[in-house]
C-alpha cells in the first residue's frame, strides 16, 4: 500500500513538474513576443518620428516646395541629364573635345517635371554653352566652376521663363573628359 501511495505521490509530481514547464514555456513564449512587439514598436517611432520613414521626402500639406515639415528641407533629387553633351573645339589648328554628363539637384519635384518636360530646349541651351566656351579655360578648376555657374544659370532661365520658377539647386559633373 506504501508502494501505491509513492507512485500516487510520484505521479502527482511529475504532473506538477509538466505543468509548471508548460507555464514557464507560456511565460517565456509571452515575453519574447513582448519583445518583439516593443521593439517593432519602437522602430517604427523611430522611423517616423526621425523623417526617415516612407513619406520623409514628401512636404507637408501647406509646406511650400523645398521645405519639409519638420524644420528642415525637404530630401534632395537629382536627374540625369542623358546622353551625354559632347562639344568640339579647334585649338591651335587641333581637333580638341569635351564630354561631360551632367546631373541637376533640386529639392523640388515638380522642377523635375519641367525639365523633363523642356529637355529638348535645355539640352539645346546647354551645347551651344558648352560649345561656346574657351578649352584652355576648361582645364582650370576656376574654369569648370565658372562652366558650372554658367549651366545652372541657364537651366534656371528656361525654367524660369517657360514655368515662372527655377528650383534647381545646383548642376553637377558626373564625367568631364577632355581630350
Amino acid at each position: 500500500m506504501a508502494e501505491k501511495n509513492d507512485l500516487n505521490a510520484d505521479k502527482k509530481a511529475r504532473a506538477a513538474a509538466a505543468a509548471a514547464n508548460k507555464k514557464k514555456q507560456r511565460l517565456l513564449i509571452a515575453l519574447i513576443a513582448g519583445l518583439l512587439l516593443i521593439s517593432g514598436g519602437g522602430s517604427w517611432a523611430f522611423l517616423h518620428f526621425t523623417g526617415k520613414g516612407k513619406n520623409a521626402g514628401a512636404p507637408a500639406a501647406g509646406a511650400a516646395p523645398g521645405q519639409n515639415s519638420a524644420a528642415g528641407p525637404a530630401q534632395a533629387e537629382y536627374l540625369q541629364l542623358d546622353p551625354n553633351f559632347l562639344a568640339n573645339f579647334s585649338v591651335n589648328g587641333r581637333q580638341r573635345y569635351l564630354q561631360v554628363s551632367l546631373a541637376v539637384k533640386t529639392r523640388d519635384p515638380a522642377a523635375i517635371t519641367a525639365m523633363q518636360t523642356h529637355m529638348p530646349l535645355i539640352r539645346n541651351r546647354l551645347v551651344m554653352l558648352l560649345s561656346g566656351e574657351v578649352f584652355e579655360q576648361l582645364q582650370t578648376d576656376e574654369g569648370r566652376v565658372a562652366l558650372q555657374r554658367k549651366l545652372l544659370d541657364a537651366i534656371r532661365e528656361i525654367l524660369q521663363k517657360e514655368t515662372g520658377k527655377a528650383d534647381i539647386e545646383q548642376v553637377l559633373f558626373t564625367s568631364f573628359v577632355m581630350t
